[in-house]
């Protein structure tokens, strides 16, 4: 394959860039957008194959009928919308609280506005011994947790270092009685809002 112009930088992703891309052992012009030739890009290296693979392929479909640039279009499209799809179904409550459940530390999600929406059982003893010191059935009815942070700061330290969990300190307080500690945070994998997964440490 090859280009007769240059790739246009990141800010114009919508404009035409002619390529050549050989098929068959023949050449053929294609202009298309420069965020639909990303996407083809992608798509050919997620399948292994070569994008002049993905443009003969399309034009097999057509059957010498329709648009060949409308074609590609719609294929990389799709591709963006299974990734989508997949990335949604990657992001959802249901994986946080798993994420959460499986751990052995007593751990749990917390979001911006300080409501904790996921805890697993180890976390249900620690309060009971650390902060109640008995065996009610629900010591998570009037918690209040916190950070010794501020949450958004705490979120931006996540985000420039994906994948880094960040040491933080937190104060939980039941009924008056309080404890602090220590804990690793990391970023849940929600794409609607900025939850922290909090993993106490012992």
């Amino acid at each position: 394959m090859n280009e007769t112009q240059p790739p246009p930088s990141d800010e114009d992703q919508s404009e035409l860039r002619f390529r050549v891309v050989t098929v068959g052992g023949q050449r053929r012009g294609i202009k298309l957008e420069e965020i639909y030739w990303q996407c083809l890009g992608e798509l050919a290296a997620r399948q292994g194959r070569r994008l002049a693979d993905i443009v003969a392929a399309c034009g097999r479909e057509l059957e010498g009928e329709g648009n060949l640039t409308a074609r590609l279009r719609y294929v990389a499209t799709r591709y963006l919308r299974d990734e989508l799809r997949a990335a949604k179904d990657r992001s959802n409550l249901a994986v946080v609280v798993g994420q959460v459940r499986a751990s052995p530390s007593p751990a749990f999600a917390l979001t911006g506005n300080k409501q904790i929406i996921a805890y697993n059982p180890a976390f249900l003893s620690f309060v009971q011994s650390r902060v109640l010191r008995s065996q009610q059935p629900q010591p998570a009815r009037g918690l209040r947790l916190s950070f010794d942070v501020q949450f958004v700061d705490l979120v931006r330290r996540l985000k420039t270092a994906p994948g880094e969990p960040q040491p933080a300190g937190f104060t939980i307080g039941v009924q008056g009685q309080v404890t602090r500690g220590k804990l690793n945070a990391a970023l849940a994998p929600l794409a609607d809002q900025d939850v922290i997964i909090g993993f106490i440490l012992a």
